[in-house]
């Protein structure tokens, strides 16, 4: 009995050791990967995190939060995450359609008859629900143009209200006909916002707050209310000169200027754990009924043709990838670039942010995504 004894723990001993090893070897390939991209493409720093089906969240970050002081970026660093913060809003929405207190096909405007500077937007007699969720509303992209930039610079403190952000494309000339084509645009979620907080008769962030943020503990995601942000990474920029971004986006733990300008069109900072944790719960419908993941997740295989590597569908971008169909969002703020994804095949959330706002320009953060999700897959 003591001989076998002995040799149960022996190769008990020996299959933990495969599994640590086995484990070793996946955070070390994830880890050598990463530094590679981030020396190759001469970055600052560069985190990011997967979620397994089995609920545990795996973290690895490499380079730099400050150049300069050489100190170390880790994943207890806030990024601010830009667009991706239009799931919130989505989710807020899809609830509101699910409690038929709205609906997809309904104008926007029929809400806000009190409110005359309305009429002085584009399209807005013909715009849905519908249409600002796809983005097919043929709305300019406010946060682009150059009355914006001029503010941020000139009164880096604004805080902002409706009409401050969208007297820029008063009058304006559509992109296109409402319903008629597809423009991205920040624009459609700033209109949505305003829905949002007529229709619960509360602030919007206090209602993601209590909506989605404490119910599930995502304890390190901020809404961009001021300048400093918790341990916010220091974000390096390169966008061109004309919007008057310096190098360094976050001085003394600062951001450049009041990000509370970007509101529901993104509106959120966040450590890369929380976003990849934020994206298996907004993919898998936790908060919204089956029928609106179903618009989230609709697309056509006719939308791939010719090697087109996502598309846009409601809410959400649609990526054609090596481990099939997958869900996520992109989002940019000067100084930082960010991208979450949700593989329904194998059942993994993941995130990726970068305290840089060029990262786009030397590798694509979906390409990047594929290759960090395919080294898990591996191992």
């Amino acid at each position: 009995m003591k001989k076998y004894g002995l040799l149960f723990a022996l190769l008990c001993t020996f299959h933990l050791s495969v599994n640590s090893q086995s484990k070793v070897t996946t955070a070390d390939s994830i880890t050598s990967y990463l530094e590679r991209i981030v020396k190759e493409n001469n970055l600052p720093g560069m985190n990011f995190t997967y979620v397994s089906d089995d609920g545990w969240h795996h973290d690895f970050s490499v380079g730099l939060t400050d150049v300069e002081k050489e100190i170390p970026l880790t994943t207890e660093n806030t990024f601010f995450s830009g667009s991706i913060g239009k799931t919130y809003a989505a989710t807020i929405i899809f609830q509101l359609i699910d409690e038929q207190k709205l609906a997809y096909n309904q104008l926007f405007k029929s809400y806000f008859p009190e409110i005359d500077w309305l009429s002085k937007l584009p399209n807005i007699d013909e715009i849905t629900i519908e249409m600002l969720l796809t983005h097919s509303s043929g709305l300019p992209r406010y946060v682009l143009l150059p009355e914006i930039w001029n503010q941020l610079h000139e009164n880096p403190d604004n805080v902002w209200n409706y009409e401050d952000r969208l007297s820029v494309i008063f009058d304006k000339e559509p992109i296109h006909e409402a319903g008629k084509g597809f423009a991205y645009s920040d624009t459609n979620y700033i209109l949505l916002g305003m829905l949002i907080e007529k229709l619960t008769n509360k602030p919007y962030y206090e209602l993601i707050q209590e909506t989605i943020l404490t119910p599930y503990e995502l304890s390190s995601t901020y809404p961009s209310l001021k300048r400093d942000m918790p341990n916010l990474a220091v974000g390096y920029s390169k966008m061109p000169p004309s919007f008057m971004v310096p190098n360094k986006t976050v001085t003394d733990g600062s951001y450049i200027f009041n990000p509370q300008f970007e509101w529901t069109g993104g509106g959120f900072a966040s450590t890369v754990s929380d976003l990849a944790q934020w994206a298996t719960i907004y993919y898998t419908g936790k908060l919204f009924s089956d029928l609106a993941l179903k618009r989230i997740q609709n697309y056509s295989p006719e939308d791939f043709k010719n090697g087109k590597p996502m598309v846009y569908s409601m809410g959400s971008f649609v990526f054609n990838t090596p481990y099939g169909i997958a869900y996520g969002h992109s989002g940019f703020m000067p100084g930082f670039n960010s991208i979450f994804m949700y593989y329904p095949q194998l059942k993994i959330g993941a995130a990726i942010q970068s305290n840089c706002d060029y990262v786009e320009s030397k590798i694509r953060l979906h390409d990047l995504m594929n290759q960090l999700i395919g080294i898990v897959k591996s191992n």
